[in-house]
């Protein structure tokens, strides 16, 4: 960790099941006074890596806090509990049935690592992509099965009822219908985001 409160570790970069994937790696200082200002980084965060070390008691009974402080920000989203700097055994101060036991109680999948030696490392970025994609895969398809059994109707409940400029009125129970067409100009910035929908 650097002196500054937080800052950008790397980018990892592979392939898995064919497909490529960049990680960018926001490394956040654990100490309570930035607890505001690092929620501002991870609230975008897609996969978390709650780290302790096997030196230093405070950080591992500092995981449970980090977990629910993750859980309120961002929900849950794919994370690995990682005992880091194994290559410092002989100086532990927490024992393996304590570490294995925490990753029980808080349902995750728990890596023994060290940076130094670069044991382990990559297998818990691979994990959390593989993991990632997944769920991205599960929400585009449940998407796609709403987009094809959902209407392109939505009932807007005017009070005043009737028709708007003295337009048609399309109405369900006493108010007007807005159509909502697919607009796959959308990105195009000369294209105004609202061009295909029409109130009726």
């Amino acid at each position: 960790m650097t002196n500054s409160f937080i800052h950008c570790g790397c980018v990892f970069s592979f392939r898995i099941n064919d497909e490529d994937v960049r990680l960018m790696l926001w490394d956040t200082a654990g100490q309570e006074e930035f607890d505001a200002i690092t929620k501002a980084y991870y609230r975008g965060a897609q996969a978390c890596v709650l780290v302790f070390s096997t030196t230093d008691r405070d950080s591992f009974e500092a995981v449970s806090s980090w977990r629910e402080k993750v859980m309120a920000e961002v929900g849950d989203i794919p994370t690995v509990l990682v005992q880091n700097k194994i290559d410092l055994l002989d100086d532990t101060v927490i024992k393996n049935e304590e570490a294995e036991a925490l990753a029980k109680r808080l349902k995750l999948r728990f890596y023994r690592t060290s940076v130094k030696e670069d044991l382990n490392v990559t297998e818990v970025f691979k994990y959390l992509s593989d993991k990632y994609l997944q769920r991205l895969k599960q929400q585009n398809a449940e998407d796609t099965e709403i987009m094809h059994t959902s209407s392109n109707k939505i009932g807007v409940f005017n009070t005043a009822g009737g028709s708007h400029s003295g337009q048609k009125s399309n109405a369900i129970n006493g108010g007007d219908v807005i159509n909502l067409r697919p607009n796959k100009q959308r990105t195009k910035k000369s294209k105004s985001p609202f061009s295909s929908c029409m109130l009726l």
